[in-house]
C-alpha cells in the first residue's frame, strides 16, 4: 500500500517529464501560469454565491455590484493563464501522448474561446444589471433563452470543448507519466464536482490543489545532466 501511496504522490517517471529541459525561468513561467489562473478562479467563485437560478444571479448582482464586478474581473483575468495553463498541460504530456495531447489541447482551447465569449456576454449582463437598464425578469429570460445560432455556437464551444477537452487532457497526463498521478486524479474529482454535482467553489479549489501539486513537480523536476 506505501508503494501504491507512493506512486500516486510523487513522478512516476522523473526521466520521462519534458520539465527537466525547461529552463529555470520556463519552470517559474509554467509553475506561475498553473497556480495564478486557478487561483483567480477559486477568488472568483468565491467571492459569487452559486445560484441556479438566473433570476436570483442577477438580484444578488444588482445587490452586490462593488462585489460581482470584483468577482468576474478575476473571471476574465483568469483567462490568459488558463489558456497557458493548456499549453503548459500540452508540453507536459506530448512526449508519450502526442495524439491524445495535441486533440486534448485543441479541443480545450475552442472550450476556453467559448468560454471566453461567456465572459464577455455575462459582462453585458452586469453592466445591465447594474446600470438598471431592462428588467431583470426579462434579462433572466433572455439569458435563459438562447435563440440565435452565435449563442447556440458560444455554448457548444464552452460546454462540450471544455468537457471533452479537460478529460482528454487528464487522460494525457496520467498516461504521460511526467506528473504525480494523484494531481490528475484531483484534476477528475474536479470535473466531477464542477459538472454533475454543480459545487463550483470546491471544485475550484480542488483544482488549484491539482494545479499547485503539478507546479510543484516542475519546480523540482531534475536538470536532464541529472537523469540522463
Amino acid at each position: 500500500m506505501s508503494t501504491a501511496l507512493s506512486a500516486a504522490l510523487a513522478v512516476p517517471d522523473p526521466a520521462a517529464s519534458p520539465a527537466t529541459c525547461f529552463t529555470r525561468i520556463g519552470r517559474i513561467g509554467a509553475a506561475v501560469t498553473l497556480v495564478v489562473g486557478a487561483t483567480f478562479q477559486v477568488l472568483a467563485f468565491a467571492l459569487a454565491p452559486n445560484y441556479t437560478k438566473t433570476i436570483d444571479r442577477l438580484q444578488w448582482i444588482a445587490d452586490n455590484p462593488t462585489r460581482a464586478e470584483l468577482s468576474k474581473l478575476f473571471d476574465v483575468l483568469a483567462m490568459p493563464f488558463l489558456v497557458g495553463g493548456v499549453v503548459v498541460y500540452f508540453l507536459l504530456s506530448r512526449t508519450r501522448t502526442p495524439r491524445l495531447a495535441w486533440f486534448g489541447a485543441l479541443v480545450l482551447g475552442c472550450g476556453l474561446i467559448g468560454l471566453s465569449m461567456s465572459q464577455g456576454y455575462e459582462t453585458l449582463e452586469f453592466r445591465l444589471v447594474t446600470d438598471g437598464l431592462i428588467d431583470l425578469t426579462t434579462l433572466a429570460h433572455a439569458v435563459d433563452n438562447l435563440s440565435t445560432a452565435p449563442e447556440f455556437a458560444m455554448g457548444i464551444l464552452f460546454i462540450v470543448g471544455i468537457l471533452i477537452g479537460i478529460l482528454a487532457t487528464i487522460a494525457a497526463l496520467w498516461r504521460s507519466r511526467a506528473v504525480p498521478r494523484g494531481a490528475v486524479a484531483l484534476m477528475f474529482v474536479f470535473v466531477v464536482l464542477d459538472v454533475p454535482l454543480q459545487r463550483p467553489l470546491t471544485a475550484h479549489v480542488i483544482a488549484l490543489l491539482a494545479a499547485a501539486w503539478i507546479a510543484w513537480s516542475i519546480l523540482t523536476a531534475p536538470p536532464r545532466e541529472l537523469v540522463a
